[in-house]
C-alpha cells in the first residue's frame, strides 16, 4: 500500500521531494563543522570578522546554513558548532555571557527560555515578520522554526490486522488498538511532552492525565526519543505513532507505507528558537549573520526542510507534506516550571 498524508478525507499522494530521511538523519561534514562539547573550546584564533554559533539542527540543515552564509558573507568567518539539545542549554548556562558562540540557533523554546538571562533584547531587529504565537514576548529569541507533530500510521500494520484506521484520539482507546500504539516519553523525549501538553491545553488537566493513563493499556512501548515511534512504524512493530510530522513525511517520501493524521485538537507543536548572546551583538559581523539567519535563514530552512508556517505570509510546500495545518493551542509550551509540575506527574 502506498504511503501519504491524510488530512481529513483528503489523502496525498507519493511524490519525490528533498525531504528524506537521509537528509535529516545524516550528519553532515564539509561546510560546516559538528563538533562535540568538548572538542572546539578555543579552536583557532579569533577576530572581529568571527562568529561562531551554536547550532542544535540537523547535520545537513546546518551544511544548507553554512553554505548559504558563506556566499553570503564571504570575508567573514563564520564557524558553526551542533551541540544536541540539552548539552547546548547547559553550556549556555554554564559559560553564560562569557560563552565562546555569539549565536544560538534552533534551540527548543523551553531550553532557550532557561538561558534567556544570557541573551540579548532583539530591539534592533523585526519580530513583525513571524507568526503572533511564536514570538519571545521579552523579545530576546526569534522563532527560527515551527516543528508540528502528527499521529502517523503504518497502512499496512492496520491492514493486515483488520484495524480501522484512527480518526481521533478516543478512538485509540478501543482495545483493538492494543500493542500497537507507541508514544514518545514525555520525560524524555519534547515530541513527548508536546502531546501531553496539548491535551491538558484542550481537554483540561485531569481529562488529559485519565486520557493517558488509559491509553497506556494499549500502548506496547513509550520510547526515549521522539524519533522512536515513527522508526517503529517504518519496521513494521507499530500500526500507530505519535511522532513529528516532518520525520513521518520524510519516511513517506523515502516510501514507507505511512500516513499523517490530524485530530481535531490540532497538531501539537513547538517553537525553537535563535538568539544572540548579550554582550555579543555590538560587533557587525554579528549583527549582519543573525540578521541573515532570522530572515534568509529562516525561510531557507523553511522551504527545503520543516515547513511548519515561522514567518508571516509565508507558507512553503514540500512533497506529500500536508498543508492548512491547524495547529493546536501550546499556550505555556516554554513554561519551565509548568513542564516540570506536568512531568512530575507523569507516571508511565
Amino acid at each position: 500500500m502506498a504511503g501519504g498524508v491524510t488530512m481529513g478525507a483528503r489523502h496525498v499522494g507519493n511524490a519525490p521531494s528533498d525531504i528524506t530521511r537521509r537528509g535529516f538523519l545524516t550528519l553532515s561534514v564539509g561546510a560546516v563543522t559538528c563538533l562535540g562539547l568538548g572538542a572546539f573550546a578555543g579552536a583557532g584564533e579569533t577576530s572581529e570578522k568571527t562568529v561562531v554559533i551554536y547550532s542544535c539542527g540537523e547535520g545537513i540543515r546546518n551544511e544548507t546554513q553554512m553554505t548559504a552564509l558563506r556566499e553570503a558573507f564571504p570575508d567573514y568567518d563564520i564557524r558553526m558548532h551542533y551541540i544536541t539539545t540539552g548539552n547546548c542549554a547547559a553550556r549556555l548556562r554554564m559559560e553564560g555571557t562569557a560563552s565562546e558562540a555569539d549565536i544560538v540557533m534552533d534551540l527548543e523554546g523551553g531550553y532557550i527560555n532557561q538561558v534567556s538571562d544570557s541573551l540579548e533584547v532583539l530591539s534592533d531587529f523585526d519580530e513583525s515578520i513571524f507568526c503572533e504565537d511564536l514570538r519571545d514576548p521579552e523579545d530576546r529569541f526569534f522563532p527560527f522554526s515551527r516543528e508540528s507533530a502528527c499521529v502517523a500510521t503504518n497502512d499496512d500494520v492496520l491492514s493486515e490486522r483488520g484495524i480501522p484506521t484512527p480518526t481521533s484520539y478516543q478512538d485509540l482507546l478501543d482495545p483493538v488498538y492494543a500493542g500497537v500504539v507507541c508514544m514518545p516519553n514525555p520525560k524524555t523525549s519534547g515530541t513527548g511532552y508536546n502531546f501531553l501538553k496539548s491535551l491538558v491545553n484542550a481537554w483540561g488537566e485531569d481529562a488529559a492525565f485519565d486520557y493517558f493513563d488509559s491509553l497506556a493499556n494499549n500502548v506496547y512501548q513509550f520510547t526515549s526519543s521522539g524519533s522512536g515511534p515513527v522508526n517503529a512504524l517504518v519496521q513494521g512493530e507499530a500500526g500507530v505513532g505519535f511522532g513529528m510530522t516532518y520525520h513521518a513525511v520524510s519516511e513517506i517520501n523515502e516510501g514507507a507505507p505511512l500516513s499523517v493524521h490530524f485530530f481535531e485538537e490540532g497538531s501539537p507543536w513547538d517553537v525553537y528558537g535563535s538568539g544572540i548572546i548579550k554582550g555579543h551583538g555590538g560587533r557587525k559581523a554579528v549583527h549582519d549573520v543573525f540578521g541573515w539567519l532570522c530572515t534568509e535563514g529562516v525561510r531557507l530552512d523553511n522551504e527545503t526542510y520543516v515547513p511548519d508556517q515561522v514567518l508571516v505570509g509565508v507558507t512553503p510546500e514540500i512533497a506529500n507534506y500536508p498543508k492548512d495545518i491547524t495547529y493546536a493551542d501550546m499556550t505555556g509550551i516554554t513554561d519551565v516550571d509548568e513542564k516540570m509540575r506536568l512531568l512530575e506527574r507523569w507516571s508511565h
